[in-house]
């Protein structure tokens, strides 16, 4: 979680880029995180929601969409070594 005062600033970026790169240098075949879609949530989503990441930021990391637990939750992946591929 990024301290208030400290986001707006790429940190969140900065750190899902650090925990792609450590788990590639460690052999992970495979990640899954399970963001929030802000453009598919009704309402502002609270800190605690936000804690998770956004959508459009693992995108933006490579990850792919591969299924939704809920309308505004979904599940994305990102294959190592490799494109991202929705399995």
């Amino acid at each position: 979680m990024v301290r208030v005062g400290q986001r707006r600033r790429g940190i969140a970026e900065a750190l899902l880029a650090g925990a792609v790169a450590y788990a590639r240098e460690h052999g992970a075949e495979m990640l899954e995180g399970h963001p929030v879609d802000l453009a598919a949530r009704e309402s502002k989503p609270t800190s605690a929601n936000l804690y998770h990441g956004t959508a459009s930021m693992f995108a933006r990391a490579g990850f792919a969409e591969v299924l939704r637990t809920r309308p505004d939750r979904p599940v994305m992946r990102l294959r190592l070594g490799g494109p991202s591929v929705a399995r």
